[in-house]
């Protein structure tokens, strides 16, 4: 008997060391969590932010090739709609053929009418004032610009005004819709959701059968629907304004989106699984996309034209263009080295092949 108060205090002194273990592990693992989830917000928002840079970047050098264009210059100065349709649209299937990108260009009259549009040539005329108020920015200013813009459509907008002396005659235009975003994360397990706010619905009308969720519309076309349910059930706001959030297995990241005038017009939400975000953190964010492209890089680099200051040697370069002629039975001896000599460089010089690649890829073959 005089046992048994001893046994339940020893009963009671495990159960409390038990609690206490089960309470400061849950409070590390929260403590952790939270924390790589706000470390992993800041590489993410890093990398998007690089992304855009890179896709307003390459956008805007193809817009001032075409805007020193003499003949497109001439059939713009001498009203010649066929004129301008027929250049435009000829360059876009050079491009097209040499680089399978599928890049939408257009000429806008000094009047913000259309003048001609490389994928059709039916609304000539048509006039644009109502749907690009960001063109007022030429009225200030004479610099290129490329920005995210509304448009009748949301999307990454170079726009080159066209002078000949003093005159102004136009603008050139280089127009893309978030899919080199969208692939580049799918590509390393990240869905990507560019949503624009609800409130310019009236001025984009190519978007109105867009998918909607929580105030915004998907502008993304390309975006992966089975996270929409989900999207459609958590607090958008809340998420705005805490950028962070775990759901059902998810970890969602939201980032604003601002046009040229840095004014928020939307949203730009991040959607990785459990195994996608544990592996995201464990290498470290930016390794974990270097390394989703890595084997990419190798496979779809062929024979263009790249700066040799890229490479740390001519053998490297030339190693990336011979895998089409590398014998089936030594391809793995091949990507083996490959990859042997890529981890051999820095994230930021491996980002600077990649990005020039992605660039050159674009816009390789004559422009008319």
């Amino acid at each position: 008997m005089r046992f048994l108060p001893r046994r339940g205090l020893y009963f009671l002194l495990f159960v409390a060391v038990v609690l206490m273990l089960l309470f400061f592990n849950r409070f590390f693992s929260y403590k952790v969590t939270n924390e790589a989830l706000h470390k992993a917000s800041d590489q993410l928002s890093a990398i998007l932010h690089q992304n855009l840079e890179q896709e307003k970047s390459s956008a805007l050098r193809l817009a001032l090739v075409l805007s020193q264009n003499s003949d497109l210059a001439e059939a713009l100065e001498n009203d010649d709609e066929d004129r301008g349709y027929e250049l435009l649209s000829r360059t876009m299937r050079t491009i097209h053929e040499h680089t399978k990108v599928m890049v939408r260009s257009q000429i806008i009259s000094a009047d913000l009418t259309i003048f001609a549009r490389s994928w059709d040539n039916s609304f000539a005329g048509m006039p644009l004032d109502m749907y690009r108020p960001d063109l007022n920015y030429f009225e200030r200013n004479k610099q290129p610009r490329a920005a995210i813009e509304v448009g009748r459509r949301l999307g990454f907008k170079a726009t080159v005004p066209i002078y000949k002396k003093s005159q102004l005659l136009g603008f050139v235009e280089v127009l893309q819709f978030f899919e080199s975003p969208t692939l580049y994360f799918r590509n390393a397990g990240i869905d990507l959701y560019v949503l624009m706010e609800e409130r310019f619905q009236n001025i984009a009308i190519l978007m109105q059968e867009n998918p909607k969720v929580g105030g915004y519309v998907v502008a993304n076309l390309a975006h992966n629907p089975l996270h929409m349910p989900m999207l459609s059930h958590i607090n958008l706001k809340a998420l705005f304004q805490k950028r962070v959030m775990a759901y059902d297995e998810h970890y969602l990241f939201m980032y604003p989106m601002k046009n040229g005038e840095q004014e928020t017009i939307g949203a730009f939400v991040m959607v990785l699984s459990r195994e996608a975000f544990e592996r995201f953190i464990q290498e470290e964010g930016l390794s974990f996309l270097i390394d989703a492209t890595k084997k990419d890089l190798v496979a779809m680099i062929k024979e263009e034209e790249m700066d040799d200051t890229l490479f740390k040697s001519r053998y490297d370069k030339t190693l990336m263009f011979v895998k089409e002629s590398v014998a089936k039975e030594d391809r793995e001896l091949f990507m083996q080295e490959a990859y042997e000599k890529l981890n051999e460089y820095s994230k930021e010089e491996l980002i600077s092949i990649l990005l020039h690649y992605n660039f050159n890829r674009r816009i390789q073959g004559a422009i008319e």
